[in-house]
C-alpha cells in the first residue's frame, strides 16, 4: 500500500517536472537519479527481506533441532538412572556379603536378577541413535556421549554378570575367597566415571545461539 502511494507521488512529481522544466535535460537527469535512487532502495529492501526471512528459517530449523535433543536427552537420563541404580544396587549386594556369616542363596539371586536387568539395559543403550534432526557437528558430539555410555555399561555389565557366575552356589566353598575375588573383579573391571558435561553442555550451546522463532 504505502509502496503504491510512493509510485503514485513519484509519477505526480516527474509530470509537473516535465511541464515546467524549462531544459529537458534536466528532467532526464532527474529521471536518471530518480530511478537510480528507486533501484537501490528497491534492492536494499529486497535484500533485507531476504536476510529476515533467511533467519527465520535459521532459528525454526534450530528450534526444531532443540526439540528433538530435548525429548532425546530426557529418555536418556532415564537410562542413567537406570545404570546408577543398577551400579548401586551391585555395591550394595556385595557390601552385605562382606558382612554375611554364611552364604546364601538369595545372593545369588539378586546377583542374578541384577544380571539380567544389566543386560537388558546394555542392549538397549547399545540400540540408541543419534536423532535425524539434528545438524553434523551436534551429531558427532551426541555420538561422542553415545559411545562413552556404551563403554560405561559394557564395563557394569562385565563386572556384574563375572560377579554372578562367580557367586554361583554350586562353585562357592568359601565365602571369603568369594569376598576377595569380587573386590579382585570389582577394582580391576569397573567403569570409569561416564563424564559427558562437556558434550552436552557444546551442544545445548548450539542449539541456543541464534535463538528460537517467535
Amino acid at each position: 500500500m504505502l509502496m503504491n502511494i510512493l509510485v503514485a507521488i513519484g509519477l505526480a512529481v516527474l509530470v509537473a517536472l516535465y511541464k515546467f522544466l524549462p531544459d529537458k535535460k534536466i528532467f532526464v537527469g532527474v529521471c536518471l537519479a530518480g530511478l537510480t535512487v528507486f533501484g537501490v532502495s528497491a534492492f536494499v529492501h529486497h535484500m533485507n527481506a531476504k536476510t529476515a526471512e533467511d533467519i527465520r528459517e535459521q532459528q525454526a530449523q534450530v528450534y526444531k533441532m532443540r526439540m528433538a535433543f530435548v525429548a532425546w536427552y530426557a529418555n536418556y537420563q532415564k537410562d542413567i538412572d537406570r545404570l546408577d541404580r543398577n551400579w548401586q544396587l551391585y555395591h550394595s549386594i556385595i557390601e552385605n556379603l562382606k558382612s554375611a556369616e554364611v552364604y546364601e542363596y538369595s545372593t545369588y539371586e539378586q546377583l542374578d536378577e541384577l544380571s539380567r536387568d544389566a543386560i537388558d539395559e546394555q542392549i538397549h543403550i547399545h540400540n540408541l541413535q543419534v536423532p535425524p534432526e539434528l545438524d553434523a557437528e551436534s551429531a558427532e558430539l551426541l555420538e561422542s556421549v553415545l559411545q562413552k555410555t556404551r563403554t560405561y555399561s559394557d564395563a557394569q555389565t562385565k563386572v556384574i554378570t563375572t560377579v554372578k557366575d562367580a557367586a554361583n552356589p554350586e562353585s562357592v566353598t568359601d565365602l571369603n575367597a568369594l569376598n576377595a575375588k569380587i573386590r579382585d573383579v570389582t577394582l580391576r573391571e569397573s567403569p570409569e566415571i561416564l563424564f559427558t558435561a562437556s558434550e552436552i553442555a557444546e551442544i545445548r550451546d548450539r542449539l541456543t545461539m541464534n535463538g528460537e522463532p517467535e
